[in-house]
Parts: C-alpha cells; sequence; structure tokens
C-alpha cells in the first residue's frame, strides 16, 4: 500500500537532530519527488493541508482528549491559504521555527513535549522527518500510545499527496 514511501534509519544527519534531548521519539519517511519546483514550504502545504477527512475526525477526537491533561491543542490539521510560509507563520497547530533553501521546520510544545516536524528536500526526494522531545510521564505515554497512529497516519497523508499528484 505505501511501497513508494521507505522509512530512514537512524542515526539522522539533518538540523532536527541538534534539536533532539534524550527523551525523545525520531523518525524519517523518503518517498522521490515528482514535483521538482515546488518549495519545501509548498511540499509541505501539498502533503498536509489536504487531509483525508477520517484522519481529521480522528485529531478533533484527539484534540478533545488531551486537552483535558493539559496539552497544546489547536487545529487538527495544518490547513493554511498561504502555500508559502515564513518563520513565525502558523501552519494549523504548528509554528514555522526554520526556514532553508531546502527545508522547513514547524514545531510546537507544550509542558508535556516539544513535537518538530522537517520537510526537507534533495535532488530526487521528499524527506518527512519528526522529532518529540518527551518533557513528562504523560508526554512519553501520549507518544507511546499514538505511535501506531502516527505510523498509518503519515503514510497515508504522504501516499495520498502522491496519489493526487501534489508532490
Amino acid at each position: 500500500m505505501f511501497s513508494a514511501i521507505s522509512s530512514l534509519v537512524a542515526p539522522f544527519n539533518d538540523r532536527l537532530a541538534n534539536k533532539a534531548q534524550s527523551n525523545h521519539f525520531r523518525d524519517a519517511l523518503v518517498i522521490s519527488r515528482k514535483q521538482h519546483a515546488l518549495s519545501p514550504s509548498e511540499t509541505q502545504h501539498a502533503i498536509f493541508n489536504y487531509m483525508p477527512s477520517w484522519i481529521t475526525m480522528l485529531m478533533r477526537l484527539r484534540n478533545r482528549l488531551v486537552k483535558l491533561l493539559g496539552f497544546k491543542v489547536g487545529q487538527a490539521n495544518f490547513t493554511t491559504s498561504k502555500t508559502e510560509l515564513e518563520v513565525g507563520d502558523q501552519a494549523g497547530f504548528v509554528t514555522v521555527l526554520e526556514k532553508f533553501a531546502d527545508e522547513i521546520i514547524c514545531g510546537a510544545e507544550d509542558r508535556h513535549m516539544h513535537f518538530y516536524i522537517s520537510v526537507r528536500l534533495d535532488t530526487n526526494n521528499i524527506i518527512v522527518s519528526t522529532l518529540v522531545n518527551k518533557k513528562t510521564l504523560l508526554g512519553k505515554a501520549y507518544v507511546n500510545a499514538i505511535l501506531p497512529f502516527h505510523y498509518v497516519i503519515a503514510r497515508v497523508v504522504i501516499n495520498s499527496a502522491r496519489k493526487a499528484g501534489r508532490i
């Protein structure tokens, strides 16, 4: 089902590696580029601005549940009308933290964890990386609980963008 998407094996030699703390979760997925004219910001938009409705519903449910535990919640997805984001812009529940010619790094932080997502382009590939620094026991429990969902959702969203011809 996700044969075009591969997992990268740690250690990751990228800009997110410098943000990792001792208690963290990290993964990275790679898919070949078909839309070479897109910037990292436009690529992020092409992937995450078009969530399947069942994922949006799951994210809304997640937001209702974790808000009660003190987790920061925002929009259920990355929806934004801008395709070219700048540092400080909001894209759903994340803020653009850093922007380079080959990469955009966004993040969200609350008392339980600091979440980062990176969309990086190399000559032939798109690399979507996630880093979560777990600050509390509840943050660690949350990350462990959502990993099976993360595994599927990340691949579905990237695959959906590929099938629609956006990336």
